[in-house]
């Protein structure tokens, strides 16, 4: 069935519990303008409709909002949203829902409400034929316990990679430790060290960058398919990368690099301005996701031609998944996993996962789902934004 607007989509069911004065139910049609202004109030961020239409209500994996929310005396005071994903296998494909922007009104907080909408959410879809194979998340420290007690078991940490062009952005931003940490270096200092790390980077001019403003998602997926990592992670076709990378709150570039055979590696690099002012660009995707030496030197001339291009960015983060830590170093990045970046342990990518239900496998496709080497993540497969 195809998903309809997201004006009138509902949620799981539209089931509904009372707890005490509260009352924990699926997404119903005109909600959305309750969860955008609990957004605001939780988080404090600017979020609209198109981008929670996108996220939510125009998911083209479920045809349904799979939001449950937590009501009092009419107003919406709590959110359990998910992220719907493809999820693959070596010699398996489903669905995978992964807790996403969960928000209880400051309010309203110490009531339980989390553990409610979530205990509800995993209620209804455990019988559920619109429901998923397993859930997985990226909790922070603070909010993993939480998810433990509830079933979810951990399976490891994941590094991210930041290169800091410009570390006086990050002094007074939330980002303080790691500006302050990179203090002795002001930013024409900052840009001359990346120059010379980029002049000793290797580089193969024999390889042609192409750049594309509208995504290529046909040309994505074919080089997707070449080489599939033998890993759970989102599956990814046209379909998928047409959604996944059309967020509004985002500007893209993509690159592909062809050598004499055609098309080699591509990269989706976006960009947006936080509200702290910090002009972050992620390198998103990285298509094919593994590869041999080839393949990483074809990376290492898209990397070459995207710094150059967002050289301008505070920051540039690279996932880990794929590309040894060296060939990162060699590049400009650092390892949140070391000082300085360390020192921000709220930052670190954490996986957990469980089945669908108590007594269900702990596998999928015959990959265990509590172990580190069975994931792959990039930014494809983690919420952000």
């Amino acid at each position: 069935m195809s998903p309809t607007r997201g004006s009138t989509r509902t949620g799981p069911g539209a089931e509904t519990k009372r707890e005490g004065e509260y009352r924990i139910r699926g997404y119903e049609a005109g909600d959305r303008d309750g969860l955008l202004a609990l957004d605001r109030a939780v988080w404090n961020r600017p979020r609209g409709r198109e981008w929670f239409d996108w996220k939510y209500a125009k998911s083209p994996y479920v045809d349904h909002v799979p939001i449950f929310v937590a009501e009092r005396d009419g107003e919406i005071v709590g959110a359990r949203p998910f992220l719907v994903l493809p999820l693959r296998a070596p010699s398996a494909t489903g669905i995978a829902f992964q807790p996403a922007d969960t928000m209880v009104h400051p309010d309203h907080r110490r009531q339980g409400l989390f553990t409610r909408m979530t205990a509800a959410a995993l209620s209804h879809y455990a019988d559920a034929a619109d429901g998923p194979d397993l859930y997985f998340n990226f909790p922070n420290d603070m909010s993993r316990s939480g998810y433990e007690k509830l079933g979810w078991r951990n399976a490891g940490r994941r590094t991210t990679f930041y290169r800091v062009q410009n570390p006086s952005a990050l002094v007074g931003t939330r980002l303080n430790e790691v500006g302050e940490s990179f203090a002795r270096l002001t930013t024409p200092v900052a840009r001359r060290y990346y120059r010379t790390r980029d002049r000793a980077a290797r580089t193969d001019r024999r390889f042609v960058v192409h750049r594309h403003r509208t995504l290529p998602v046909e040309r994505l997926a074919d080089l997707y398919e070449r080489s599939v990592p033998d890993r759970l992670h989102a599956h990814r076709d046209e379909r998928f990368y047409r959604w996944r990378l059309s967020s509004p709150l985002w500007r893209r570039i993509t690159y592909v690099v062809e050598d004499e055979d055609g098309a080699l590696v591509g990269l989706v690099a976006r960009t947006r301005t936080t509200k702290d002012g910090v002009t972050i660009t992620q390198f998103a995707e990285l298509t094919p996701l593994v590869g041999g030496d080839e393949w990483l030197a074809g990376v290492s001339r898209l990397f070459e031609a995207a710094l150059e291009e967002h050289a301008d960015s505070d920051i540039v983060a690279a996932a880990g998944s794929g590309l040894p830590r060296e060939f990162l170093a060699e590049h400009g990045f650092l390892a949140d996993d070391e000082r300085p970046l360390s020192l921000l342990t709220r930052s670190r990518a954490t996986v957990v996962a469980r089945p669908t239900t108590d007594d269900g496998p702990w596998e999928f496709g015959g990959v265990p789902l509590d172990e580190r080497k069975s994931w792959y993540v990039s930014f494809l497969e983690r919420d952000t934004t």
